[in-house]
Protein backbone atom coordinates (compact mmCIF):
# COMPACT_ATOMS: atom_id res chain seq x y z
CA UNK A 1 0.00 0.00 0.00
CA UNK A 2 1.60 3.05 -0.75
CA UNK A 3 1.12 6.45 0.75
CA UNK A 4 -0.59 9.73 -1.09
CA UNK A 5 0.32 13.10 -0.27
CA UNK A 6 -2.10 16.33 -1.17
CA UNK A 7 0.64 19.08 -1.75
CA UNK A 8 0.68 22.07 -0.23
CA UNK A 9 -0.47 23.83 -3.53
CA UNK A 10 -3.69 21.72 -3.93
CA UNK A 11 -6.77 21.93 -2.76
CA UNK A 12 -9.96 19.22 -3.04
CA UNK A 13 -13.67 20.06 -2.87
CA UNK A 14 -16.09 16.70 -2.04
CA UNK A 15 -15.30 13.30 -1.41
CA UNK A 16 -12.12 11.83 -0.66
CA UNK A 17 -12.21 8.31 -0.15
CA UNK A 18 -9.68 5.30 -0.46
CA UNK A 19 -7.62 2.86 1.33
CA UNK A 20 -4.40 4.16 1.17
CA UNK A 21 -2.66 6.15 3.96
CA UNK A 22 -2.90 10.20 2.99
CA UNK A 23 -1.03 13.19 4.09
CA UNK A 24 -2.94 16.87 3.13
CA UNK A 25 -0.03 19.50 3.06
CA UNK A 26 -2.87 21.25 1.16
CA UNK A 27 -6.84 21.91 1.25
CA UNK A 28 -9.36 19.58 1.88
CA UNK A 29 -13.64 20.42 1.65
CA UNK A 30 -16.19 17.95 1.94
CA UNK A 31 -15.85 14.36 3.05
CA UNK A 32 -13.13 12.13 3.58
CA UNK A 33 -13.13 8.22 4.27
CA UNK A 34 -10.30 6.40 4.47
CA UNK A 35 -9.73 2.71 5.24
CA UNK A 36 -6.13 3.84 6.53
CA UNK A 37 -4.21 6.68 8.71
CA UNK A 38 -5.17 10.78 7.76
CA UNK A 39 -2.24 12.95 8.22
CA UNK A 40 -2.85 16.67 8.41
CA UNK A 41 0.57 18.35 7.43
CA UNK A 42 2.14 21.60 10.23
CA UNK A 43 0.65 24.52 6.79
CA UNK A 44 -2.88 21.48 5.62
CA UNK A 45 -6.20 22.39 6.19
CA UNK A 46 -9.28 19.97 6.08
CA UNK A 47 -12.88 21.19 6.60
CA UNK A 48 -14.33 17.88 6.28
CA UNK A 49 -16.51 15.59 7.83
CA UNK A 50 -13.84 12.55 8.71
CA UNK A 51 -13.99 8.83 8.85
CA UNK A 52 -10.81 7.24 9.01
CA UNK A 53 -8.78 4.07 11.14
CA UNK A 54 -6.87 6.49 12.70
CA UNK A 55 -5.85 10.48 12.36
CA UNK A 56 -2.77 12.79 13.38
CA UNK A 57 -3.60 16.27 13.00
CA UNK A 58 -0.88 18.99 13.46
CA UNK A 59 -2.62 21.61 11.07
CA UNK A 60 -5.87 22.88 11.11
CA UNK A 61 -9.16 20.54 11.25
CA UNK A 62 -12.74 21.53 11.15
CA UNK A 63 -15.56 19.09 11.17
CA UNK A 64 -16.55 15.94 13.22
CA UNK A 65 -14.17 12.81 13.39
CA UNK A 66 -15.03 9.21 13.30
CA UNK A 67 -11.76 6.88 13.78
CA UNK A 68 -12.03 3.30 14.35
CA UNK A 69 -8.33 3.04 16.08
CA UNK A 70 -6.83 6.84 17.58
CA UNK A 71 -6.64 10.51 16.83
CA UNK A 72 -4.08 12.41 17.66
CA UNK A 73 -3.78 16.07 18.19
CA UNK A 74 -0.32 17.14 17.97
CA UNK A 75 1.06 20.24 19.53
CA UNK A 76 0.24 23.71 17.78
CA UNK A 77 -2.98 22.08 16.49
CA UNK A 78 -6.27 23.39 15.78
CA UNK A 79 -9.11 21.09 15.89
CA UNK A 80 -13.01 22.43 15.70
CA UNK A 81 -15.95 19.51 15.96
CA UNK A 82 -16.61 16.20 17.63
CA UNK A 83 -14.24 13.32 18.72
CA UNK A 84 -15.75 9.95 18.50
CA UNK A 85 -12.80 7.12 18.62
CA UNK A 86 -11.89 4.59 21.65
CA UNK A 87 -8.48 5.90 21.94
CA UNK A 88 -7.93 9.94 21.89
CA UNK A 89 -4.06 11.36 22.07
CA UNK A 90 -3.87 15.23 23.01
CA UNK A 91 -0.90 16.97 22.74
CA UNK A 92 -0.16 19.88 25.37
CA UNK A 93 -0.74 22.95 23.14
CA UNK A 94 -3.03 21.40 21.19
CA UNK A 95 -6.42 23.44 20.39
CA UNK A 96 -9.66 21.73 20.92
CA UNK A 97 -13.25 22.46 20.68
CA UNK A 98 -16.02 20.26 20.77
CA UNK A 99 -16.83 16.78 22.27
CA UNK A 100 -15.30 13.83 23.08
CA UNK A 101 -17.03 10.23 23.23
CA UNK A 102 -14.65 7.42 23.87
CA UNK A 103 -17.57 5.10 24.83
CA UNK A 104 -17.60 4.00 21.37
CA UNK A 105 -18.18 -0.02 20.00
CA UNK A 106 -16.79 0.03 16.44
CA UNK A 107 -17.96 -3.17 14.07
CA UNK A 108 -16.09 -6.17 14.11
CA UNK A 109 -13.83 -6.33 11.16
CA UNK A 110 -12.71 -9.40 9.92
Amino acid sequence: MADCTIGSGITINGRLSGDEDVTVEGRIEGTVALESHLQVADDGTVVAEIDVDSITVDGTLDGDIVARDTVRLSEGCQVTGNIRAPRINIEEGARFKGNIDMDVEMPATD
